[in-house]
């Protein structure tokens, strides 16, 4: 759907995202490893981890007993490279910057030997992927 003033486009996630939004490039990178992990399988199983979003305290009670963690990065590939465990990307759109929780559980995945970035949009996020996977930049 196009509006006069902005354009939305349709992500992976059913929902509409205003196109530049933390949403819409992470849809991008996502979009882009599926696409491209038939040449290198390792991007197959890149996931995003759904803790954000507005919830209400019964249903946010519920996710925090299961589990959920408040500052876990966006993306997360599964996959050891260059001396790392894992490779965790939290997606920001300027002005945007990590809050104090992400900041907090970034430091402990660091410290866990993991690659951790925050990438401002989907072009830095595919490049910092390709880069940790040594493959040559798609």
């Amino acid at each position: 759907m196009i509006s006069a003033k902005r354009k939305y486009v349709k992500t992976y996630t059913g929902k509409k995202a205003l196109r530049g939004s933390e949403e819409y490039e992470q849809s991008q990178v996502v979009s882009w490893a599926r696409f491209y992990s038939r040449l290198h399988p390792e991007l197959k199983i890149l996931y995003h981890v759904p803790n954000g979003g507005a919830r209400d305290k019964r249903e946010g009670a519920n996710l925090k007993m299961s589990g959920v963690l408040a500052g876990v990065p966006d993306l997360v590939l599964p996959v050891s490279r260059k001396g790392f465990h894992h490779l965790y990307i939290e997606m920001k759109v300027e002005p945007n910057k990590p809050t104090k929780s992400q900041l907090d559980v970034m430091k402990e995945l660091r410290d866990e030997k993991n690659l951790v970035a925050v990438c401002y949009g989907a072009s830095e996020a595919k490049k910092l992927i390709s880069w940790y996977l040594g493959i040559k930049e798609i």
